[in-house]
C-alpha cells in the first residue's frame, strides 16, 4: 500500500511542487479526498452517494482529471482506513490554503455529510473537528452548512 501511495506521488509530483515548505496543489488534493472519506465513513458506511459527491468535488473544485481521480480517490479511500491523525492532512491544507479556500473544503465536507440525506451525529462531529483543525470560525462553519444544504 505504501508503495502505490508513493508511486502515485512520485508520478505525480515533482520536487517543485512543494515549495518553502509549502503543500502542492495536488498533496491538498489528496489530504482533501481523505477528509472527505473520513466523513463519509462516520456513519460507519460509505455509500454510493457519497463516493459521488468525493468524486464532483475533486473533479468540479480540484478540476483534475476523471483518471486522476479513480486513482486519487482509490489511495485515499485505502489510505483512510490507517489515519491515526488528521492533522497531517489538515496541516497540508492550512499550510497552503486561504481561509476562503478552507472554509470551501469545509463546504465540501457538509455537502459529503449530507449526500445520503440523513446527516448522523458522528458525521456533524467530524466536519466540527475538522473545521477546527483547519481554523475556521464557528460563524464560516455554520454558513457553509448551510450552503451545502441547500444544493
Amino acid at each position: 500500500m505504501i508503495s502505490r501511495l508513493k508511486d502515485f506521488f512520485d508520478a505525480h509530483f515533482t520536487p517543485e511542487d512543494v515549495d518553502n515548505g509549502h503543500a502542492s496543489l495536488k498533496t491538498i488534493e489528496f489530504a482533501a479526498a481523505v477528509l472527505m472519506f473520513e466523513i463519509s465513513r462516520a456513519d460507519s458506511s460509505i455509500g454510493e452517494e457519497e463516493r459521488k459527491v468525493i468524486d464532483h468535488a475533486l473533479v468540479n473544485h480540484f478540476h483534475i482529471s476523471a483518471s486522476d481521480t479513480k486513482e486519487l480517490l482509490a489511495l485515499a479511500e485505502k489510505e483512510v482506513d490507517h489515519v491515526v491523525s488528521l492533522h497531517d492532512f489538515t496541516r497540508s491544507i492550512n499550510d497552503a490554503l486561504s481561509r476562503e479556500d478552507r472554509v470551501k473544503i469545509v463546504e465540501l465536507l457538509w455537502k459529503v455529510a449530507f449526500a445520503d440525506g440523513v446527516l448522523d451525529k458522528y458525521e456533524e462531529y467530524f466536519v466540527r473537528k475538522i473545521a477546527d483543525l483547519l481554523y475556521v470560525s464557528h460563524k464560516d462553519y455554520i454558513q457553509a452548512k448551510h450552503k451545502a444544504s441547500e444544493n
